[in-house]
C-alpha cells in the first residue's frame, strides 16, 4: 500500500515558516544581546523565538490552524509592538511582513480586527520618536499595507478555492479524486488521535471495486466502460449522505468516507449502495455490480492501516463470488466477515 502524501494548507506553511524564520534570524541577534549585555531583551526574544517555535512543531504534527492561526497573528503583532517600545522604532520594519503574513493566515475579518488595533497601539512611540511627517508617512504606509493585505488575500483565497476544487476533483467522473481522500483521512487520523473516546471519532470506509470490470473494457470498449464510471458517480452522489464523500480511489475503484458511522451503520449503508447498483441499469449493454469492503476507524488508526483492513474486507468479498458487503473483522484484521450475509450474483 503506498504512502500517504501530506499536502499542507497554506496556513500550515506559513505558520511553520514563520518559526523557521524566527529561528533562524532572531536568535543569532539574541546571542548577540546577550554577550553586549542587553540581558532583558535577549530573554524576551529568546522566549519568542520557542513559543513560535512551539507553535510550528504543534501546527506540523496536528495540522490544526484553525486557533493556531489566530494566536500567532496575535503573538507576533503583539510582540513587534512590545519589541518597539523596549528597544524603539528601529524594528519597525518587519510590521511590513507581519501584516501580509496575518492576512494570509486568518479570515479577512479576523486580520483586520487583529492589526488594527496594532498600529494603534504603535502610535505613541511613533509620535516620540518620529518627527510629524515621518509618523503620517509609516501611519500611511502601515494603512496601504493593510489594504494590499486584505485584497491580495482575498483574491489569492478566491484562486485558491477554484484551485483546489479542481484539484480534488477526478476530471474523468467529477467525484472527489485520491488527493482530496489523503487530506480527508490524515484529518480524520489526527482528529481521532486528539479526542480520548473512540465515540468521538467514529468514520468508516467503504471501499469498493466494480466487479468484472476489465471485462467490460475488453467486451464493449473503453468509451463503455467510462461511460459506466461517470453514471456510477452520478447515481451515488445522488444517493449517500450529505455529509459523506466519495472519492475515486483509482481505476473502477471507488471509496465513499462515512463520517459518524461505525462498522455496522457504514455497511448498512454499503448493502444499499450495493442493491441500488445491481438494481439500475447505468449501462444499456450490461449489468454492473460491484463488491464492497467496509473498514470503521481505530483509535489512532494511520492511514494507510485503515485502507489496507477495508481493502482486504473488499478483496474477501470478491472472492466469496462478488456482488457483496464484507466488513473488517474488528478483532482479526486477516479475518473480515460477511456481516450482511449477502449472497447475490
Amino acid at each position: 500500500m503506498p504512502k500517504i502524501k501530506i499536502v499542507r494548507s497554506i496556513e500550515e506553511i506559513i505558520i511553520i515558516s514563520a518559526a523557521i524564520i524566527m529561528f533562524a534570524t532572531i536568535t543569532p541577534f539574541s546571542i548577540y544581546r546577550y554577550l553586549n549585555e542587553q540581558y532583558l531583551v535577549a530573554l524576551l526574544e529568546i522566549v519568542s523565538v520557542l513559543i513560535m517555535c512551539s507553535i510550528g512543531a504543534y501546527v506540523w504534527k496536528t495540522r490544526n490552524t484553525q486557533v493556531m492561526s489566530i494566536f500567532t497573528a496575535i503573538f507576533m503583532l503583539a510582540g513587534l509592538v512590545t519589541f518597539n517600545y523596549i528597544i524603539g522604532t528601529s524594528i519597525l520594519f518587519w510590521v511590513y511582513p507581519i501584516i501580509m503574513s496575518v492576512y494570509f493566515i486568518n479570515s479577512l475579518k479576523v486580520s483586520a480586527a487583529i492589526v488594527t488595533p496594532a498600529i494603534i497601539a504603535l502610535l505613541p512611540i511613533l509620535i516620540q520618536e518620529k518627527s510629524t511627517i515621518e509618523v503620517i508617512s509609516i501611519v500611511v504606509t502601515l494603512i496601504i499595507c493593510q489594504l494590499f493585505g486584505y485584497l491580495l488575500s482575498r483574491k489569492i483565497r478566491h484562486q485558491y478555492k477554484i484551485m483546489e476544487e479542481l484539484a480534488n476533483q477526478d476530471g474523468l467522473t467529477g467525484a472527489l479524486n485520491r488527493r482530496a481522500f489523503d487530506e480527508r483521512i490524515q484529518f480524520l487520523h489526527n482528529f481521532s488521535f486528539r479526542h480520548k473516546t473512540e465515540t468521538e471519532a467514529k468514520a468508516s470506509l467503504i471501499l469498493f471495486d466494480i466487479d468484472g470490470f476489465k471485462s467490460i473494457n475488453d467486451e464493449f470498449g473503453h468509451q463503455e466502460g467510462d461511460r459506466i464510471l461517470i453514471n456510477l458517480t452520478h447515481l451515488f452522489k445522488n444517493k449517500i449522505r450529505g455529509i459523506d464523500q466519495l472519492y475515486r480511489f483509482g481505476g473502477e475503484e471507488f471509496v465513499v468516507i462515512a463520517n459518524g458511522s461505525n462498522a455496522m451503520h457504514a455497511s448498512e449503508l454499503a448493502e444499499k449502495m450495493r442493491f441500488i447498483l445491481e438494481s439500475t441499469k447505468i449501462s444499456e449493454l450490461t449489468t454492473v455490480t460491484a463488491s464492497f469492503g467496509v473498514a470503521e476507524l481505530h483509535k489512532n488508526e494511520k492511514p494507510n492501516r485503515w485502507i489496507e483492513r477495508a481493502d482486504k474486507a473488499m478483496y474477501r468479498a470478491k472472492r466469496a463470488g462478488k456482488n457483496r458487503v464484507f466488513i473488517a473483522n474488528f478483532d482479526s484484521v486477516n479475518e473480515p466477515k460477511n456481516i450482511l450475509n449477502v449472497s447475490h450474483g
